[in-house]
């Protein structure tokens, strides 16, 4: 008897031999960088509309800073500065800049599915959520793990995230964000891994509002450079407004 439950012990220990926690760590360690780079297209859809193509150039500095310039024609005054929590736009057209802030954060960027809440989501996570490894399963045949985050704190744009991570390269192949009534509001669908110096990484995302009908957003990464040089005078507003 004592023989059996040692055994029973053993192997469901094996299961949960990484915590849901060490996943995300490994997923940070993995997907975390000192700057990048970035050169992406946006191509976001919405009902009985063609097709809007946006391309852009980013430059960010670990996930507190970033600062992004619009490259296509028709948005090519258009440039967003991000510094810690707080997020500029500036319109060289109109000479103007302005602090997005209060119900403006719900708003998706340049119209996309992607708000700019998501957009100034940061590594805050571990504070704010219970993370817990639900079980594993299968999305387009990867072998996943997943994690379930549930808010501990009120201040969270979502209540509960549920997370598809790779078990080979730690990367996010799926995720789905929800109210605190349970409602699904976002899902997030990452594919095409590529390696940039034995970084794994997801270069097209797919994200799509449940609370839209038929919209979603789709960026594909063209371009990238990690760990390069990047000017300091980058990340301040005297470069966003220049």
């Amino acid at each position: 008897m004592w023989k059996y439950i040692i055994l029973l012990t053993l192997f469901y220990g094996g299961l949960f031999s990484i915590t849901g926690e060490e996943i995300l760590r490994k997923v940070d360690g993995n997907l975390n960088f000192k700057t990048a780079v970035m050169t992406m297209r946006m191509e976001i859809y919405l009902p009985n509309q063609p097709v809007r193509l946006k391309r852009l150039k980013s430059w960010t500095e670990g996930s507190k800073n970033a600062y992004v310039e619009f490259l296509n024609k028709e948005d090519k005054h258009t440039r967003y500065l991000k510094i810690g929590k707080q997020m500029w736009v500036y319109d060289a057209e109109e000479n103007n800049t302005f602090l997005i802030s209060g119900h403006l954060l719900k708003q998706g960027m340049m119209g996309s599915d992607i708000s700019y809440e998501d957009a100034l989501e940061s590594d805050e996570v571990y504070e704010k959520y219970n993370i817990e490894l639900e079980g594993e399963e299968k999305i387009s045949d990867r072998e996943c793990y997943v994690v379930v985050l549930s808010a501990k704190v009120k201040e969270v744009s979502y209540y509960k995230r549920k997370m598809w991570v790779d078990k080979q390269y730690f990367v996010p192949l799926r995720e789905e964000r929800y109210a605190i009534s349970g409602k699904l509001l976002k899902v997030f669908e990452s594919s095409e891994i590529k390696f940039y110096n034995n970084r794994a990484y997801a270069t097209r995302s797919v994200v799509s509002d449940k609370l839209k009908t038929d919209t979603k957003t789709v960026v594909i990464i063209e371009e990238a450079s990690f760990d390069v040089e990047i000017p300091k005078s980058y990340f301040t507003r005297r470069y966003l407004e220049r």
